[in-house]
């Protein structure tokens, strides 16, 4: 289903036509405080005075509650809060009406957006719904999934970042070339992963985690009877039903996403699944007992089961082999390519030369940036932060990942970019590779 407006359409909703209520409700339990397991915690004043103070800053919900107020008057308002948290949803298990409601802004992903698929979905939910939900994950849900379950997944946990996805991904990889002569790695794309999830099978896994009955039941109201609105300036939609996917700007999405997915294992042990949000990387060496063929298709045949989709004409695969390999021969059928993993270009020779060549390029752009700026009048103090905020912290993404595979001459080339940085007055001090590599790890 789509938003029309003015004969543009401008976003999708995530509708199924096939949806039952009944599939998702029946989930639910009616709580017997005298023998069921259910919460009898509270959150307390001092607890929602302090999650109010802290707030960052965000945009209000359709409730239109500000940040600044909440921010402000967190003293006088953690009382009430406090009880709405208490009474009114976590023990009843019961989400208030205006937390149903998600604006979504669409923001162009490319600067001249020709399709839907250019455009990403911002989600934003009332402010009092969010504070919630985190809570929630953090008190109840996310010591509720086996650790087991989620230590291949890097995303949406304390723990969890691109960088950490892609060292473990380069362990791997090494670790696998000392017996092998090659590792196939398959980059898994998965269509509008948080859109298309069905409710009844994400409640089927979340029932089995052992969750308070009360916190179950508040996850069911908090899916279902769930509108959104799409924002385009100051002109809103009409409201339309959604009864699939997670809300990625809630509180609660991804940890509903990710315990989603916490049952995608691989078929053998000689394989390894490295998982980021909806990114899934299958790393499969040459003397495997299960092939990637048929690791592909298990990961095809869960994606059935689970009602989601398997984007085929994005998902690539790439051929890891040493450096300077004898005797290798590439797998029937594929050559070695250069894929992209989390914002890093990846080379089936662990070369960086890509990688280096689109940062610097993109740093460049960047540099005349700042000389605009500059000849605009902004002061040296001001042209400093901006350089740290769009050119360094470029180069510094992930390079604990792909810094040490730089070669003296990848080295050099960047070492010369931070000098022009240095020479034009855009930096405070003169530092080098080794002091970004040092100071990242």
């Amino acid at each position: 289903m789509r938003f029309t407006y003015k004969g543009t359409k401008i976003f999708y909703i995530a509708t199924d036509v096939s949806y039952s209520v009944d599939n998702v409700l029946k989930y639910k339990s009616v709580i017997d405080l005298d023998t069921d397991h259910y919460v009898e915690e509270f959150i307390t004043c001092y607890e929602v005075e302090r999650l109010l103070r802290l707030q960052k800053n965000t945009s209000a919900g359709c409730d239109l509650l500000p940040r600044w107020l909440l921010r402000a008057c967190s003293f006088e308002l953690a009382s009430p809060i406090a009880h709405i948290y208490n009474c009114t949803t976590i023990h009843s298990g019961i989400v208030p009406i205006s937390w149903h409601t998600a604006i979504v802004t669409p923001v162009p992903k490319v600067a001249a957006p020709a399709s839907l698929n250019d455009y990403r979905p911002i989600f934003v939910t009332p402010i009092l719904s969010r504070i919630a939900e985190k809570y929630i994950v953090k008190r109840f849900i996310r010591p509720a999934i086996p650790r087991d379950a989620i230590l291949d997944q890097f995303a949406f946990k304390p723990s969890g970042s691109t960088t950490c996805a892609l060292v473990s991904l380069q362990h791997h990889v090494t670790y696998l070339l000392e017996a092998n002569s090659y590792v196939r790695c398959l980059i898994i794309d998965f269509s509008k992963a948080f859109d298309t999830i069905d409710h009844s099978v994400l409640l089927s896994k979340f029932s089995s985690f052992g969750l308070p009955a009360n916190i179950l039941n508040w996850i069911i109201d908090f899916l279902t009877g769930r509108q959104q609105l799409c924002k385009l300036g100051s002109l809103l939609s009409h409201p339309v039903s959604i009864n699939r996917g997670v809300i990625q700007g809630s509180g609660i999405g991804p940890t509903l996403y990710i315990g989603m997915k916490s049952d995608l294992k691989v078929i053998c042990t000689d394989n390894v699944l490295i998982k980021y949000a909806d990114n899934v990387d299958l790393l499969v060496p040459e003397n495997s007992k299960v092939d990637i063929t048929d690791e592909f298709e298990h990961i095809m045949k869960w994606a059935d089961t689970n009602s989601m989709v398997i984007n085929l004409t994005k998902t690539k695969e790439i051929v890891f082999h040493r450096p300077n390999p004898r005797n290798f021969v590439n797998p029937v059928g594929m050559d070695t390519i250069v894929a992209k993993i989390l914002g890093v270009f990846v080379h089936g020779g662990f070369k960086c030369d890509n990688h280096v060549d689109f940062i610097l390029s993109v740093c460049s752009q960047r540099v005349y940036l700042l000389k605009l700026l500059r000849d605009w009048g902004l002061q040296l103090p001001q042209l400093h932060i901006i350089c740290q905020s769009l050119i360094v912290s470029r180069i510094l993404y992930a390079l604990p990942a792909w810094g040490g595979l730089l070669s003296a001459e990848l080295k050099g080339r960047i070492n010369a970019f931070l000098q022009r940085l240095y020479k034009y007055g855009f930096m405070h001090s003169l530092i080098d590779t080794e002091y970004l590599l040092t100071s990242s790890d």
